[in-house]
C-alpha cells in the first residue's frame, strides 16, 4: 500500500501541493494533459527555487504560454502563494452572487460553478481524476455560498482566479493520481490568521470564512500558526479536504521518495513550503493483527466459548490476561492474533460474542518455525504430532494433547507417561 502524508506545516494553496506532487515525481504530461483537457490555453511550468535554503519546486500556471497574472508575486494580498485561489479573498477571487473579486480581481468576467462543472464534466479526463476535481469544486462553491449567504449555484468564480484554480485543482487531481497512491494522510493544517485582506468590499478575517466552512466541513484539525497573514487559501484547503483518507501525524511507513512545493513568497517567518512524503505503509510488513479489547462486565464462564468462536472464525490463536481497571474492578484483556483475509470475521466476532465496544489493532511481524504433522505410535495407540524445524534441524515435537489423553484413558497410563513416550517416539522418527 503506498501512502502520502501532506506536512502543512506552512499552510497549504493549490500551487504548493502541484509543486509538491510533482516534486516527490508525479507526471508533468499527464498533469498538462489533464489542465490542457479543461481549458486549451491552460499548461504548467516547472522551475527549481529554494525557501529559507530549502530546495523546492515551484509549480507555475501559464496562459497561452505566458505567466498567469496570479502567479506574479505580490499580487493582491494573504499568504502570496501565487495560486490564484477562485475562492481565495486577497486573490483575485469571485465574489459569491455578484461576479466581483476580492482582492485585485475586480470587474470583470465570471464562471458559474455550473459552467466550471460542465467544463470539467465534459473534458476528457480520467474518472478518478474528474472526481477529484468536481469534488474540490464542489466544497468550494459550497464554502463561498456560505460564507456569502447564497445557495451554492449561484456562486461564480471571476474568470482571473478560475483559470488558475482550475489549472492548480485538476492538476493536483492528476497528479495525486499519477502517484497511484492508495492513502493520503494530512497533518494538522496551519492557517495563519492575525490580521485581515483588504478586497473589493472591505476587510476580511484571517482565517477567511470560506477556509473555515472547508475545514471544518471536512473535520480537518486546524491550528493558527505562527505567521500573520493568510497560510492557507480557500483552494489549498479545499484540495486537502478532497485528498484526505485521514489527518494526523507522519504514519508509519517505509520512505520512497519526498517532494517539497514552494509558495510565491519567501516570507521570513517561516520557510514557505509544503512537503510530501511517499511511501510503502508499515502494515504491509506486518503479516498478522493482533487485536485487543479489555473487558470486565462479561459472565466469565461465556469465555471459553468466546475463545472457541474465535477459532472457528479463523484466529490463529486467542487468550485472555487478567488485568485489574478502574475503580479496582477485576477485568481481563482478550488478545486474538488473527491473518488479514480473516480479520474482518474475527473483529465482528469480538464485538458480538462479549460486551466489548471497541477493540486496539497494530501489525505484527510473525517469524515462525517450518512445522509438520506426523502420527507416532504410543503402545499401540496413535497419536499425532507437530514437528517445528528452524534451519533444518528438528528444534521441537509437540503431541496433540486430546490425542495424549484418548491414549491414557485406553492404556490406563498417566498422561505424563504417554506424552513422554510420545515426544520420544516423535524425535525417534527424525533422528
Amino acid at each position: 500500500m503506498r501512502v502520502a502524508w501532506i506536512d502543512c506545516s506552512a499552510g497549504a494553496s493549490g500551487d504548493m501541493l502541484l509543486g509538491a506532487f510533482l516534486s516527490a515525481g508525479a507526471d508533468l504530461n499527464a498533469v498538462n494533459a489533464a489542465v490542457a483537457a479543461v481549458d486549451p490555453s491552460l499548461s504548467v511550468r516547472v522551475t527549481q527555487t529554494a525557501r529559507h535554503q530549502i530546495a523546492a519546486t515551484k509549480a507555475t500556471v501559464e496562459v497561452n504560454g505566458e505567466p498567469h497574472p496570479e502567479n506574479i508575486p505580490d499580487a493582491g494580498h494573504g499568504h502570496g502563494d501565487g495560486d490564484g485561489d477562485a475562492a481565495g479573498h486577497g486573490h483575485g477571487h469571485h465574489d459569491a452572487g455578484h461576479g466581483h473579486g476580492h482582492g485585485g480581481g475586480g470587474h470583470g468576467p465570471t464562471r458559474a460553478w455550473a459552467e466550471v462543472r460542465r467544463l470539467l464534466e465534459e473534458a476528457r479526463l480520467d474518472d478518478a481524476v474528474r472526481a477529484r476535481a468536481l469534488d474540490t469544486f464542489g466544497r468550494l462553491a459550497r464554502a463561498e455560498a456560505a460564507a456569502h449567504g447564497v445557495e451554492p449555484d449561484t456562486v461564480h468564480f471571476h474568470e482571473v482566479g478560475a483559470l488558475d484554480a482550475i489549472a492548480d485543482i485538476v492538476g493536483v487531481a492528476a497528479a495525486s493520481v499519477s502517484l497511484d497512491l492508495d492513502r493520503i494522510v494530512v497533518s494538522t493544517i496551519v492557517l495563519g490568521g492575525g490580521g485581515q485582506v483588504r478586497g473589493q468590499h472591505g476587510g476580511i478575517p484571517i482565517p477567511g470564512p470560506a477556509v473555515l466552512h472547508l475545514v471544518s466541513e471536512a473535520e480537518a484539525p486546524v491550528t493558527g500558526g505562527p505567521a500573520p497573514y493568510e497560510m492557507t487559501t480557500p483552494t489549498g484547503a479545499a484540495l486537502l479536504a478532497t485528498l484526505a483518507d485521514e489527518f494526523g501525524p507522519l504514519p508509519p511507513m517505509r520512505i520512497e521518495q519526498t517532494g517539497v512545493g514552494a509558495g510565491g513568497r519567501d516570507p521570513v517567518e517561516v520557510p514557505n513550503i509544503l512537503r510530501v512524503v511517499i511511501g510503502a505503509s508499515a502494515d504491509e510488513l506486518a503479516t498478522e493483527l493482533v487485536y485487543e479489547t479489555n473487558v470486565d462486565d462479561l459472565d466469565p464462564r461465556i469465555w471459553p466459548q468466546v475463545l472457541a468462536r474465535l477459532m472457528e472464525a479463523g484466529a490463529a490463536d486467542a487468550w485472555l490476561t487478567p488485568i485489574l481497571m478502574k475503580k479496582g474492578r477485576p477485568a481481563h484483556t482478550l488478545s486474538v492474533l488473527v491473518g488479514g483475509a480473516n480479520a474482518e470475521t474475527v473483529r465482528a466476532v469480538i464485538l458480538s460474542e462479549t460486551s466489548a465496544i471497541g477493540l486496539r489493532e497494530f501489525g505484527i511481524r510473525k517469524h515462525a518455525a517450518d512445522r509438520e504433522f506426523a502420527t507416532v505410535d504410543v503402545d499401540g495407540q496413535s497419536v499425532h504430532v507437530k514437528i517445528a524445524r528452524y534451519g533444518g534441524q528438528v528444534i521441537n515435537v509437540q503431541p496433540e494433547y486430546d490425542d495424549v489423553a484418548a491414549a491414557a484413558n485406553v492404556l490406563k497410563k498417566p498422561v505424563k507417561t504417554v506424552l513422554a513416550k510420545a515426544i520420544a517416539a516423535g524425535h525417534d522418527l527424525w533422528s
